[in-house]
C-alpha cells in the first residue's frame, strides 16, 4: 500500500521533475496536408504556388522555407485580401509541427481558397530541403517587389506599380494606390 501512494505521488510530480513535453497546438481536423516533397516538386517545376509562413517575424527569421512570404496567422485574412490573390492561387501555408498552419489553410479554405493546404517545415528539414534566415519579406525595409506577381493578381485586373511600398505582403500596390495609378 505505501508503494502504491508513493507511485502515485512520483506520477502526479512527474511534469515537475522531468519536465513537461513542449505542447504544439494540434492539427485542425479537416485541413488538407501537402508532403514537403510535393511542396518541393511544385517549386522546381516553376508552379504557380504562394508559400506562406504563418509563424511571428521572429520565428521566420530564424529559419523558414526559401519562397516563403510570412504572413503571421492573426493577420492571415486581411493582408491574403490585401494581395488580391485570386481563389485558384494554390496556396501552402507552414509552420513548424502543423498546428497553425493547419488552422490557417482552413480559414483560407473557408474565405473561397479552394486549393488551400499546410505543410509541415520539420517535415521540410527533415527531407534535407533548404531553410534560409532573415528577415520577413512584408518588412517595410525588405520590400523589394514593387508590384504583385501577375499569377496572384485577381483574374483580369493587372497590377500596376505605383512606386510606393505599401503595407500588403510583397510590397503589392494597395487598393488605394491601385486607383490612384489608374490611367
Amino acid at each position: 500500500m505505501k508503494y502504491g501512494s508513493l507511485g502515485l505521488m512520483l506520477m502526479a510530480l512527474a511534469p515537475f521533475l522531468f519536465g513537461s513535453p513542449q505542447k504544439h497546438p494540434s492539427i485542425a481536423p479537416g485541413a488538407k496536408e501537402t508532403s514537403a516533397r510535393h511542396l518541393h516538386s511544385l517549386l522546381g517545376n516553376g508552379a504557380k504556388v504562394l508559400v506562406i509562413d504563418v509563424r511571428t517575424p521572429e520565428e521566420y527569421s530564424m529559419s523558414h522555407v526559401p519562397e516563403a512570404v510570412n504572413i503571421p496567422i492573426e493577420q492571415l485574412s486581411r493582408k491574403i485580401r490585401q494581395m488580391h490573390v485570386s481563389e485558384d492561387t494554390t496556396i501552402v501555408t507552414m509552420c513548424d509541427h502543423g498546428g497553425r498552419s493547419s488552422r490557417a489553410a482552413l480559414e483560407l479554405h473557408k474565405m473561397g481558397y479552394k486549393t488551400a493546404s499546410f505543410c509541415r517545415i520539420d517535415s521540410w528539414k527533415k527531407d534535407g530541403y533548404q531553410i534560409k534566415k532573415g528577415k520577413p519579406m512584408n518588412r517595410p525595409e525588405s520590400r523589394v517587389r514593387p508590384f504583385m506577381p501577375p499569377q496572384f493578381s485577381l483574374a483580369g485586373s493587372e497590377p500596376r506599380n505605383c512606386g510606393e511600398s505599401c503595407d500588403a505582403a510583397w510590397g503589392a500596390p494597395c487598393q488605394e494606390h491601385l486607383g490612384r495609378v489608374a490611367s
